[in-house]
């Protein structure tokens, strides 16, 4: 039986871990915000696939997906074997249904700032951290309201976490509105 993985992840992930080829499983890479363009396309790949799973780093997102466009197909599924937070660099051997599968996963552990996303995050991040921290540091003796300062601390830190993990906080707590 030959599987089909949709992996829905950015592009700088994948390019740090995925899928290579393999004769047991074809993969698509089709980041999760374009889904929702796809999903008919992707349920009528049943024809020629027992089974399609969705995959990303650690299934949240691919539970989203799953549970949002593809709820109504069982052979549509979520594993949690097959999320990249638990396979390594290699050959990792998933048992599905009654089939052991050999997964050849290829890439690279190494820190990349592959997207012009994840660097932009990264320099801002870090502009923002500089001259906040520099403005409080030059009112601190002086009774001014340093709140504005604090949130601005907070946003660059956000924008630096999120340039150097290649997540985006904003869309993890406005996921259901995003998709």
């Amino acid at each position: 039986m030959k599987y089909l993985f949709i992996d829905i992840r950015k592009s700088d992930e994948v390019y740090q871990k995925r899928f290579g080829e393999s004769n047991q499983y074809d993969v698509y890479n089709i980041p999760m915000d374009m889904i929702r363009f796809n999903n008919k396309t992707l349920s009528a790949h049943l024809e020629y696939f027992k089974e399609i799973y969705i995959v990303c780093h650690s299934s949240r997102r691919a539970s989203f997906i799953k549970n949002k466009y593809f709820s109504n197909y069982p052979n549509i599924k979520v594993h949690s074997h097959l999320q990249f937070v638990n396979l390594y660099l290699g050959i990792n051997n998933i048992k599905l249904n009654d089939d052991i599968v050999n997964l050849n996963i290829v890439g690279s552990n190494a820190f990349n700032l592959y997207s012009i996303m994840r660097i932009t995050q990264v320099v801002l991040g870090s502009l923002i951290l500089t001259l906040a921290g520099y403005t409080y540091y030059e009112i601190k003796n002086k009774k001014i309201n340093t709140i504005p300062i604090i949130i601005l601390l907070l946003f660059g830190l956000m924008a630096l976490i999120n340039g150097l993990t290649s997540t985006c906080t904003l869309s993890d707590v406005l996921i259901n509105y995003l998709n």
